[in-house]
């Protein structure tokens, strides 16, 4: 798999808010940070999508940049999100980066952030 289909396959399991794909997409010692500089960890992001606090209700990517270098690459999307969050709907345009390593032809996000753009 390529990192570009990488990608799209999380964008699509987020949308879907499909634990099963997150998980195999997700490193087990992935680490993100969100706009407010909050950390999380693979299990808070899956507890998240498990429980319903967090529900992608719209994601359009505007764009999209891949780098690779061998086991490891970079995505830099920036999106407008629509999501349900601890009950409450937010929108959003935020700017994704993302950090994956291929082990055994797969890749996975170790490390990702995202923040607001205008």
């Amino acid at each position: 798999m390529d990192l570009l289909t990488a990608e799209r396959q999380l964008q699509a399991a987020q949308r879907a808010a499909d634990v099963e794909s997150l998980d195999a997409l997700l490193h087990p010692q992935v680490v993100g940070a969100g706009p407010d500089g909050t950390v999380f960890t693979k299990e808070d992001d899956l507890a998240g999508y498990r429980s319903g606090a967090l529900r992608i209700t719209g994601l359009v990517e505007e764009s999209l940049d891949i780098q690779e270098d061998g086991q490891t690459g970079v995505t830099r999307m920036v999106a407008a999100v629509d999501a349900v969050q601890g009950g409450s709907a937010v929108s959003a345009r935020l700017r994704y980066t993302r950090l994956w390593v291929r082990e055994d032809d797969n890749w996975r996000v170790l490390a990702a952030t995202f923040v607001p753009v205008q």
